[in-house]
């Protein structure tokens, strides 16, 4: 019984890698389904330095920097430049762009590696008429789940700085909105 068991097993395999060739198919055609209409990032690979001073390298494939749910997407090494669609104070829509061409309507996100150590840094500009807030989440190397971290409101003209003591191999940017006159500046998730 086993035997015939595991025969079907082996019989069934090609089906099983037909379908996984195929959704992987689907999923190559909706990625430049959106990238036909929207910048994305190029195919490349990421290089990070850990803390035991290994390096830690994982491709990333062409894909949209800005997702179709509004989520932005850094890797480090990247200099990103996001376009807000802004009414009566509100953010409706964020896009990617090769080159800010409307600077009073783009945020810069920056995420580079200190030089020769494990620290991150984003570096966050934008010359919007207000204070700039988002939502934060980041993936480590070793991959899997995205934790929310901290992130502190970038006033109109400025860069601010956020770091971290450890790699960061993704960040997901969500949620951008303006602060209210008088809010308080706080540095929270």
């Amino acid at each position: 019984m086993k035997f015939w068991i595991g025969l079907a097993a082996l019989l069934c395999l090609p089906g099983v890698a037909r379908a996984q060739a195929s959704a992987a198919e689907q999923r190559a055609k909706e990625i430049e389904a959106v990238c036909s209409k929207a910048h994305c990032r190029e195919a490349r690979n990421v290089s990070l330095r850990l803390e035991d001073g290994s390096t830690f390298e994982r491709a990333v494939p062409r894909l949209p920097i800005v997702l179709p749910n509004g989520w932005i997407t850094l890797y480090p090494g990247e200099e990103i430049h996001v376009e807000l669609s802004v009414a009566r104070d509100v953010i409706k829509s964020a896009r990617a762009v090769a080159k800010p061409v409307r600077k009073n309507a783009t945020v810069t996100f920056k995420l580079s590696q200190q030089p020769g150590r494990a620290d991150m840094q984003l570096a966050v500009t934008h010359a919007l008429p207000q204070n700039l807030k988002y939502s934060m989440g980041m993936m480590l190397p070793t991959g899997g789940e995205i934790y929310a971290t901290p992130s502190c409101p970038v006033p109109p003209g400025a860069t601010a700085h956020e770091t971290w003591p450890h790699p960061v191999f993704q960040l997901v940017i969500r949620d951008l909105r303006f602060l209210p006159e008088g809010a308080s500046p706080n540095c929270e998730p």
